[in-house]
């Protein structure tokens, strides 16, 4: 699995590869002599350690090194610790403070965006001040004409706080303060009226949508090192595009063909985006790490990887994992499984159970977790889904005499009246050196090999399958699968009206 590796070889990338900046920053912090002073960037929404210094006798901190430091949003941080942010891009800045309030009692002595910068931190921090006053108000308020001009003040604030924001940007073009505040700036005049004035939500929404990005330069990679782009990113990502796996493709490539193929940005939302749905524990979602993988990693059409980021070690390991896991996505036809029952001489499919759903159980006679559970789906299955027309095809590896026989006697012994196969000892050795003996005749490779087949790296794993044989639910529980089927059954009933 790659969950743990995705982000340190995009960080390793972004960090070796690429020419940095030349920058000389300098901080006098008064309380700060002989103390370790560290210079952290943001990368994303997250601060990560750049680089260290140590203060002089004066509190005097100079950071300055031949690699030099890209433009973004960076922070100095002291003992305590306690920090302060500051902007990155201009060959030299310098700032002055105190320990006794580092955030309060900055100064800019060199950086003209350093001051635009803090003037700005300012002006929010005292309207954040004003709107707490008057929520508190708000909150105290019985009568409601006094709520009503409360409520008007607050919209007034948030009038006055977009004016300034877009007076600043208008002022200060070329500027990476403009650029992060132009990001801050939500798209206006997005919704949408019907012809009798009300409000179309559905346009509305699709309208914002489109224009989501319309104050954020897709092509500038400093956004990559301001947490103002990530935050947007990950609202667009998860909150503004519906959590559909096709819909999260669709939008997700949009976004992605809009940036450079080779810069930061297209790595950072390549790699986010698969991260995210690789690691999801939503049903469903792996169909998305899927499509990143065969869209930008390995993609499908045999063409060469769009990403330059990873070693081809870790590549291979995505790219096989995609592989495994495109046949078992939601929505996909599920491949067959034919296999013997405990006399080895009756071939079942589930492809031919006459249920209309069928559910998979892949296990193990000598998984403990599955002697605990199989019992209880047992019972859960005869109340609850075999009323719903559910069949189960239990699959079980019985590779040797010892699980061969545990296999047997766990059947008897708990009245597993369901359909049970299993990879059988007899056959699995014949089938070692024999295959024709077994392939086409009665079952197929993808059968004998159904661990790799439906990629069962664990057990027990669970395959809901619909009338069609396609897979439509995964790992649910029986209240779950309930659920779901009664929602298939449901909007099926719709259609055919």
């Amino acid at each position: 699995m790659l969950k743990n590796t995705l982000l340190l070889a995009l960080l390793a990338s972004v960090t070796i590869t690429q020419a940095q900046d030349k920058r000389r920053l300098q901080f006098t912090i008064d309380g700060t002599a002989h103390d370790t002073i560290y210079l952290a960037n943001y990368y994303g929404n997250k601060l990560y350690y750049a680089d260290t210094t140590v203060a002089n006798a004066k509190g005097v901190a100079v950071f300055e090194r031949p690699s030099g430091y890209k433009a973004g949003v960076y922070a100095v941080v002291i003992p305590g610790p306690k920090y302060f942010e500051l902007i990155v891009n201009e060959p030299v800045v310098e700032m002055k403070s105190d320990t006794a309030a580092l955030n309060e009692h900055i100064s800019v002595v060199r950086s003209e965006e350093n001051k635009l910068f803090q003037s700005y931190i300012r002006y929010l921090a005292d309207k954040k001040a004003e709107a707490e006053a008057i929520n508190k108000q708000l909150e105290a308020a019985t009568d409601p004409i006094a709520k009503a001009g409360l409520k008007q003040r607050l919209k007034a604030l948030d009038t006055l706080i977009n004016t300034y924001q877009k007076d600043l940007v208008a002022k200060n073009p070329n500027t990476l303060v403009a650029s992060i505040v132009k990001m801050s700036i939500a798209p206006e005049k997005t919704e949408v009226y019907k012809a009798d004035g009300t409000l179309d939500s559905a346009a509305s929404y699709y309208n914002y949508r489109a224009h989501f990005w319309d104050n954020t330069n897709l092509m500038d990679p400093r956004n990559l090192r301001t947490p103002v782009f990530q935050n947007k990113f990950d609202e667009y990502i998860g909150k503004v595009i519906p959590q559909i796996p096709d819909t999260i493709n669709k939008w997700a490539d949009d976004l992605i063909r809009r940036m450079d193929d080779k810069g930061d940005l297209f790595k950072f939302a390549v790699n986010g985006i698969t991260y995210k749905y690789e690691t999801s524990d939503i049903m469903g979602m792996d169909a998305v790490f899927v499509h990143m993988a065969q869209t930008y990693y390995c993609p499908s059409d045999g063409s060469k990887s769009r990403v330059d980021w990873m070693s081809a070690e870790k590549l291979d390991k995505l790219c096989e994992r995609a592989r495994k896991e495109a046949p078992l996505i939601i929505g996909a036809q599920g491949k067959d499984i034919i296999l013997t029952d405990t006399t080895e001489t009756n071939w079942l499919s589930y492809y031919k159970m006459p249920e209309k759903y069928v559910l998979i159980i892949f296990w193990d006679p000598h998984c403990g977790h599955c002697k605990k559970v199989l019992p209880t789906i047992h019972e859960d299955w005869k109340e609850k889904l075999k009323p719903l027309d559910v069949g189960v095809f239990s699959v079980a590896k019985a590779t040797d005499s010892t699980l061969f026989h545990d296999w047997k006697q766990y059947i008897r012994e708990n009245e597993l009246d369901w359909t049970n196969v299993g990879l059988t000892w007899h056959v699995y050795n014949e089938a070692k050196t024999a295959s024709w003996k077994f392939i086409p005749k009665y079952t197929t490779i993808e059968s004998l090999n159904y661990a790799d087949t439906w990629d069962v790296y664990s057990t027990p794993r669970f395959f809901l399958m619909d009338k069609n044989r396609k897979i439509v639910g995964k790992q649910l529980d029986v209240d779950q699968m309930a659920e779901l089927i009664k929602a298939l059954e449901k909007r099926e009933a719709a259609v055919k009206k």
